[in-house]
């Protein structure tokens, strides 16, 4: 079929030197796409035809990046001189073309970067693609490309409205879900003061109901330090009453009673009081045999209670 499209183009084949040392066993049609793909790329010819032979090498290897480029310069070159019209609509076939692609390969750098291309050239508002990376996390909540292209879209198209209550439906089905808690922590970082007191109050308090609901769980343990840590543990003190509330009672066991422990030790250390630095040090020594995976890493903050100053803003 390529011979019959390119009969005026001559292949140029993969060198692989005189003598290969291990040749690929490229499955069949493989060698004849990329021979005539390598001379198109060489000609710079844009044309409809070298457009669909993107597609072609595209189909073997979704990762050819080199195709994908190409796909854009052809499109560029096609349609320097069209009418604004067909310019969008041969963008929007494009966008059409990377989605069925797309679906075929979620986890591809390239397909999600030709993306963020066609949606660039078209300038659409961000609803339906906050919606297409919605249904990929519906199916893979953790997909690390289509977190890192939501983030884009909101930060490119807007959006931010409804994104608190997309991430909290998220947590609600998995509280474990890193991602989410992630993407929480990235919303406020744009649309909140993150310095503001109320605000890591608030986010405290949040976290606070799913530690509430599953004490050893690291995933909101880990957001509130986040949150809360670059302020200071004593400028809010709920931090220390959940830390002391939990383990006061018998809701938190095993990893909880360490989660709760391990950031108590940070609190009381942050403090400077040499009671409560002893506390500290008492508390890793416990740490020492609850969290025995990490018995050396206790004994190493033990020996480091009281070396540190407070950092927080509001430290007097």
């Amino acid at each position: 079929m390529l011979d019959a499209t390119f009969s005026d183009l001559e292949p140029l084949p993969q060198d692989d030197g005189p003598v290969p040392v291990v040749r690929i066993a490229y499955p069949d049609g493989f060698e004849e796409v990329m021979s005539y793909f390598r001379r198109v790329v060489v000609t710079g010819e844009c044309s409809q035809r070298t457009l669909q032979l993107s597609a072609e090498v595209i189909a073997h290897n979704a990762a050819n990046y080199t195709a994908w480029q190409y796909r854009r310069r052809c499109l560029e070159a096609m349609h320097s001189g069209s009418s604004n019209a067909a310019r969008e609509q041969a963008w929007r076939e494009e966008l059409a073309f990377c989605t069925a692609r797309g679906r075929e390969n979620l986890k591809n750098y390239q397909v999600w970067f030709h993306r963020r291309s066609c949606l660039a050239r078209l300038g659409s508002g961000p609803e339906a693609e906050l919606e297409f990376v919605a249904e990929i996390l519906r199916d893979d909540s953790k997909n690390y490309h289509a977190w890192g292209h939501r983030q884009w879209v909101l930060s490119s198209c807007g959006g931010w409205e409804g994104e608190a209550a997309f991430v909290e439906g998220l947590l609600e089905e998995d509280a474990r879900n890193n991602s989410a808690w992630n993407q929480r922590y990235f919303l406020l970082q744009h649309t909140a003061d993150l310095s503001s007191l109320s605000v890591a109050e608030g986010e405290v308090d949040f976290a606070a109901r799913y530690i509430a609901a599953a004490p050893g769980n690291p995933s909101p343990w880990n957001y509130l330090r986040g949150v809360v840590e670059p302020l200071g543990y004593s400028a809010v003190p709920r931090v220390r009453l959940l830390c002391e509330g939990l383990l006061a009672g018998d809701a938190a066991s095993g990893a909880g009673r360490v989660a709760a422990m391990s950031l108590l030790v940070d609190v009381l250390d942050e403090g400077g009081d040499p009671a409560e630095q002893e506390r500290a040090r008492s508390l890793c020594d416990s740490l020492e045999d609850l969290d025995s995976l990490r018995e050396a890493y206790w004994r190493w903050r033990r020996s480091r209670v009281g070396a540190q100053q407070p950092t927080s803003p509001y430290a007097q």
